[in-house]
């Protein structure tokens, strides 16, 4: 029994060799090499020559505390080879492969928008996916504007797919020349079926060779997910996009090199990418090694560190995911959310959620399911979602008019449940006058904050006007871009006369009055309301939010470059109005509007809720938070599409805290 299984393990490992056109077996740093081949014949001494490629692992990505959150394994590769293509069978070579990965449950890319139950394009008009389709049928000479079924028939006339396929095998079959089109199929590029294939799926290849003409084998790096959490942070690798690929191509790139596509694998990518190396070969005519002419090493890419904590983001993601879930179960129309934890001090990003969100390990296998998800789970909402603050922009307001001396911090405004200064044309609402009939009656600014008096507020915007609260949420960071080195983030936008007329529209003092409690045109992203937050906490110093903390060397002994915090503005806030506005946020979870959440909590609480309006469904759910009160070391801010009341934002926001002070 012994003999015989030496003797099948030896045949499997002639059997891969013979495949890629080697019988020696070629050790490097990585393991076992199955080379591709670029060949060439030295007739006069019946020997050939080999360049291999050495493939160079890409830095790993940790968090904080060094916990892994995306590593590396040695992978096998299986591709095809450009020159041994031959377009009499290539519609069956690729049947015949597709159902081979099939029946070893094998995944493989397929990003063509075209389903086939039912026939139909997937994703937007105008979309990037549309748009490649869109090139793709030019590129077969086809109208790009062709409807789903007519541009599915086409390309089975162009590609000469057999009737004898079914509409499911024919739409496989576009969906790998789609594939080719878009990863530059040559005969320097050679396209990767599939990665992770194990030696028995080699061996059968191997036994079949004759039916599998074409394939060969090779050897890369493949990522490995350790976290099921921090998707939208972590990013995805990828074939270099078409229009970027001149780019990567000048900085040394290969065609069909694999590029972070997003989050920290594009935004960092310069400190992950190795450095392919490359052994020249000499065999004889049967595959033995001759000798290694020349070899130039591989060098593996740096290591990063992210500034996000796991703990919190499993946290954030997971108090998200709860209280969504909860509140559809209570037939609301809550949809998705976001949530925002930042270090004061520093800008660090600490966690950075959306939601829904989506499994990087299976991204190809989900990516058609996912792109037709009407909740958008590939959407950043942190970064990339506006949405209006609602009443957790008062303090900006509030800020503007106790700067500018406006108003005093003792400065007693009151509350008659309607607002009517520009009656008729004007006449809003106290939010407690809608719901109980009741005013506020005589407030200040404190007493104001702490119960979100949308009368105090309309009348101190009026008193401000809207240039000055502009100004003032400029200053915030609100509706400016961030800085973050993600990119992908959306700029918001501040309600003011400069955007009206950037629209062709006029702004009214109605407007002010609206843009003053954080409706109106005020659109921010939830990492810009975390920064905004985090900068009233620390005394009006406002920090680039960043979320790389330090790159290391692979062997994570040599430190390469470690990010420092950098201040993007310094507010000028007395001491007098800062208290002010801190003590109306403390009142806000003592005995506040959101009280019933933090009234028991160990910690004391700096907080904002807001509710904001917005064209159909449900309110936009919004809390801010700073804590511990007393001595702030974080800012958080979270956001439900469709959450009612920004209570049900404070429930995470508490989930979080949990987290954050018991470790």
């Amino acid at each position: 029994m012994e003999k015989k299984n030496k003797r099948g393990i030896r045949l499997i490992l002639l059997g891969v060799l013979t495949l890629t056109g080697f019988c020696a077996v070629i050790a490097s740093a990585a393991g076992l090499y199955v080379p591709d081949a670029v060949q060439s014949t030295a007739a006069e001494t019946e020997t050939l020559i080999n360049v291999q490629r050495i493939p160079a692992s890409r830095g790993e990505i940790y968090d904080r505390n060094g916990t892994p959150l995306v590593t590396n394994r040695a992978v096998y590769t299986l591709e095809l080879d450009y020159s041994a293509f031959d377009s009499e069978r290539r519609c069956t070579l690729i049947h015949q492969v597709l159902t081979l990965l099939s029946a070893h449950g094998i995944e493989y890319e397929d990003t063509m928008p075209l389903s086939i139950a039912p026939l139909q394009y997937t994703g937007a008009q105008g979309d990037s996916q549309r748009r490649k389709m869109e090139d793709f049928l030019e590129y077969r000479g086809l109208d790009p504007d062709l409807s789903a079924e007519d541009a599915f028939l086409a390309l089975c006339d162009s590609y000469a797919v057999p009737a004898r396929f079914s509409p499911t095998q024919a739409r496989a079959i576009l969906g790998v020349f789609y594939e080719l089109y878009q990863n530059d199929f040559s005969a320097k590029t050679p396209y990767v079926f599939a990665r992770g294939i194990d030696i028995t799926l080699i061996a059968e290849i191997t036994e079949n060779r004759e039916l599998y003409r074409g394939l060969q084998t090779g050897l890369e790096y493949e990522r490995t997910y350790d976290t099921a959490y921090c998707a939208h942070i972590l990013g995805r690798l990828g074939s270099i996009p078409a229009e970027e690929l001149d780019r990567y191509v000048e900085s040394g790139y290969a065609y069909n090199a694999r590029v972070g596509l997003d989050g920290a694998e594009r935004a960092f990518e310069s400190y992950l990418r190795g450095t392919d190396g490359e052994r020249t070969l000499e065999t004889d005519l049967q595959g033995n090694l001759l000798r290694v002419l020349k070899q130039t090493d591989a060098h593996s890419g740096q290591n990063i560190y992210l500034t996000i904590d796991l703990d919190l983001q499993t946290a954030a993601e997971d108090a998200l995911a709860r209280r969504i879930a909860q509140l559809s179960a209570a037939r609301t129309d809550a949809e998705g959310g976001a949530a925002v934890v930042l270090d004061i001090h520093t800008g660090e990003v600490l966690a950075l959620a959306s939601y829904p969100s989506y499994s990087l390990a299976d991204f190809s296998a989900q990516y058609n399911t996912l792109l037709e998800n009407p909740l958008k789970p590939m959407f950043n909402r942190a970064l990339s979602g506006t949405y209006a603050p609602g009443s957790t922009f008062k303090m900006v307001t509030a800020t503007a008019a106790l700067s500018d001396g406006i108003i005093e911090p003792d400065t007693i405004l009151e509350c008659n449940g309607i607002y009517d200064y520009y009656a008729p044309n004007y006449l809003y609402r106290c939010w407690i006058y809608n719901d109980t009939g009741k005013t506020h009656g005589p407030l200040c600014v404190s007493d104001a904050l702490a119960g979100s008096c949308n009368c105090f507020f309309y009348e101190v915007g009026r008193l401000c006007g809207i240039d000055r609260i502009a100004r003032y949420a400029s200053l915030f960071g609100l509706g400016s871009y961030t800085g973050i080195e993600l990119g992908a983030e959306a700029k918001g936008v501040i309600a003011s006369r400069e955007a009206r007329q950037a629209q062709g529209r006029s702004f009214y003092p109605g407007d002010t009055l609206q843009a003053a409690i954080g409706q109106s045109d005020n659109l921010f992203t939830p990492l810009q309301l975390a920064c905004y937050v985090a900068t009233l906490a620390n005394e009006g110093t406002r920090y680039t939010p960043h979320i790389l903390s330090k790159v290391v060397s692979n062997d994570n002994q040599t430190l390469i470059y470690e990010k420092k915090a950098e201040i993007a503005e310094q507010i000028q806030i007395s001491e007098e109005n800062l208290e002010a506005i801190l003590d109306g946020m403390l009142s806000v979870t003592s005995d506040g509007t959101a009280s019933s959440v933090f009234e028991d909590y160990p910690v004391s609480v700096l907080g904002k809720s807001g509710s904001a309006q917005v064209a159909d469904g449900s309110a936009n759910a919004i809390f801010v938070l700073a804590a511990p009160a007393q001595s702030p070391q974080i800012a958080i801010c979270v956001v439900i599409e469709h959450g009612a009341t920004g209570n049900n934002a404070a429930l995470v926001a508490r989930d979080i805290l949990d987290v954050y002070f018991s470790e």
